[in-house]
């Protein structure tokens, strides 16, 4: 009966350990994409974001295809995900929205 709940509680701790390095990382993700996120302008080109925020996971088009909504998470699901719209015709970063209430768009169009 003891090594039974001896093993129970040793699985409990290994789960809320796995479970804690989960949120950890997750967080420094986030904290991560807030950093990058600061450094990026609206009006250049998508290639130019892709190179400092890396891959996009999802990218989604509007109905008339004219723009690309671009969302930066990590492979985690990180909180505070940066997402971009793109203008498809000229390929030039229209609106980033860091994640933290900061919305930056582009008015010299």
């Amino acid at each position: 009966m003891t090594r039974r709940r001896g093993a129970l509680v040793l699985g409990l701790a290994c789960v809320v350990a796995v479970a804690g390095a989960w949120v950890w990382r997750t967080h420094q993700q986030g904290e991560a994409n807030l950093a990058a996120c600061g450094g990026v302008e609206p009006g250049g080109s998508r290639a130019e974001i892709i190179q400092i925020l890396g891959a996009p996971t999802t990218i989604k088009a509007n109905q008339a295809m004219t723009r690309v909504a671009l969302t930066f998470t990590s492979p985690v699901l990180a909180e505070k995900p940066i997402r971009a719209v793109v203008n498809v015709r000229d390929d030039v970063v229209m609106e980033i929205d860091c994640g933290d209430g900061r919305i930056k768009t582009y008015d010299k169009y």
